[in-house]
């Protein structure tokens, strides 16, 4: 699986990739995390996060397991 910062480098060019990961990427991890760990153990959870100038998404796929601990899958 490619990385997230790798497909923005792909999309936005080097120097503008790194800009928008560093940028947006935090924001999105934080949410994810927030809606996984609300999330029932196992249930799969996942969420498509649209860049604001409409060039592309990102999709988030994971799940809590039964112990508390995330996996991204």
């Amino acid at each position: 699986m490619m990385s997230l910062e790798k497909q923005l480098i792909d999309l936005y060019g080097e120097k503008r990739g790194r800009q928008v990961f560093m940028t947006v990427s935090p924001g999105i991890f934080a949410d994810f995390m927030k809606m996984l760990k609300s999330a029932p153990p196992e249930k799969i959870v996942t969420e498509e996060y649209r860049m604001e100038d409409g060039t592309g998404s990102v999709f988030m796929k994971g799940k809590k397991k039964h112990d508390g601990s995330v996996e991204i899958l």
